[in-house]
This record gives structure tokens, sequence and C-alpha cells, in this order.
């Protein structure tokens, strides 16, 4: 019963003595923790500039080909190009007025910006 006694009493010193090795993990891990978040925080920044970045580039991209689909659509429907593949069609017969096309302009779509200020 004694030794119980003397280990129950030791065992403080025990746990001190255990956990003394591990006294500068306990004063570095903050300093480890803040680079650690520092790195993270640069790294995120920089995967999301990266995405940022090559989003706006898809988008002038997108916006290119749309500009080029509308000017291909007003070239392919025009009126002159029609009237000409007409005559083309029908070996230079005089076009009658219920034949003939006419092409109408819409007007542009209003931006959001326009909206919010009116």
């Amino acid at each position: 019963m004694g030794k119980v006694k003397e280990k129950i009493k030791n065992l403080p010193e025990l746990v001190l003595g255990f956990l003394s090795p591990l006294k500068p993990l306990v004063v570095l891990f903050p300093l480890f923790a803040f680079f650690y978040s520092i790195v993270w925080q640069g790294l995120t920044k920089a995967r999301l500039t990266r995405q940022i970045h090559e989003r706006t580039a898809t988008k002038e991209e997108l916006k290119r080909k749309n500009d080029e689909l509308k000017i291909g659509i007003v070239t392919y429907t025009s009126a002159e190009r029609i009237e000409t593949l007409y005559r083309r069609t029908y070996q230079f017969l005089p076009i009658s007025l219920g034949n003939r096309t006419v092409t109408i302009e819409l007007p542009p779509i209003p931006e959001k910006g326009l909206r919010e200020e009116e």
C-alpha cells in the first residue's frame, strides 16, 4: 500500500516530467499557426486572382464571339444580300412587291445601369 501512495504523490511530478519536453511546442505553436495562416491566405489569394483572370479572359472571348455573331446575322440577313440571292436564283427577274424582303432593326437592349438611373 505504501508504494501506491508514493506513486500517487509522485504523479504530478511524473506528468510534469513527461510534458516538460513539450514546453517549446506550446511557445512555438502560435507562431507556427500565424505563419501557416499567412501562407494559406497568400495561396488562396493567388488562386482566386488566377480564377478571376481566367474568367475575365473567357468573358472577353465570349463578348468577341457574340459581336462576330451579331455581325454575321446582320450580314447574312441584309436586304441587299437576300435580293442578290433572289436575282441569282430567278435569273434577274424583276422583284415583285410581294416578294420583297424588308428588314427591321430592333432598338438595342438597355443596360442594367440605365434602368437603375431612371
